[in-house]
């Protein structure tokens, strides 16, 4: 079956979310002075990715809000620090979400697979559990939006991945059919098992070899292998 649209989770595919929230956090710290009441900056940070990646799991089960995970996380992170200031945390957060779209990193070669496909005849899309405000920045800066035709977004349509509601609006919007499609992203429930839940065909992308192989899931661990698997098919 010929493929004809790609499908791309954002953060942590395309978008290198790991090296530019580090850099948004390190000049946040020292914008913020945060030097003068916690001696460990590495240690706050780590505390503070475990924090989010909690209350992002949270939220895609629904057991959040997006508002209350933005300001919950820099809140608890502070407070591990001695820093009790739910005033302090908000406005914390508010830098970290002005900053952070605006660093550039993406993964080695993505705007040049991006263009090989894109010049290929494929369309290509984004599905992604980030907010919309955010992800449209993010693609913007790092300059890759104009190489996709529909962008969905959690927090817009209401349901987030892997409900396969989000992957179905994902099909409407791009007219076109499952079994022409194929997802890439860097979680095998989320986005690759997700995605198999409407016909999508699902690739892992695991540039750091953190899943253990499992001969139900595709994967790929560096970007320039994927069109390879696509071109021509």
């Amino acid at each position: 079956m010929m493929i004809t649209d790609i499908f791309f989770d954002l953060d942590r595919t395309l978008w290198d979310f790991e090296t530019n929230s580090d850099l948004a956090l390190r000049e946040l710290f020292t914008q913020f002075r945060l030097e003068e009441k916690i001696a460990n900056q590495n240690q706050f940070i780590e505390d503070y990715n475990r924090i989010n990646e909690e209350l992002w799991e949270r939220y895609r089960k629904g057991l959040t809000t997006k508002e209350e995970l933005r300001i919950k996380r820099f809140d608890e992170a502070l407070k591990l620090h001695g820093i009790d200031d739910v005033e302090f945390a908000r406005q914390y957060c508010e830098h970290y979400i002005d900053l952070c779209p605006r660093q550039t990193a993406t993964f080695p070669n993505t705007h040049e697979v991006l263009a090989e496909l894109k010049d290929s005849g494929k369309r290509l899309h984004i599905i992604t559990n980030g907010f919309s405000e955010v992800q449209h920045r993010k693609m913007t800066h790092c300059g890759i939006i104009d190489f996709f035709d529909v962008v969905i977004c959690s927090d817009q349509v209401g349901y987030n991945k892997p409900d396969v509601k989000i992957f179905q609006i994902a099909l409407e919007q791009a007219k076109v059919k499952a079994p022409h499609t194929l997802m890439i992203g860097d979680h095998p429930e989320i986005d690759v098992l997700g995605a198999n839940q409407v016909g999508m065909r699902g690739v892992l992308f695991d540039p750091l070899n953190h899943y253990q192989p499992h001969p139900s899931i595709e994967r790929i661990t560096h970007l320039s292998q994927l069109p390879n698997l696509i071109i021509g098919i």
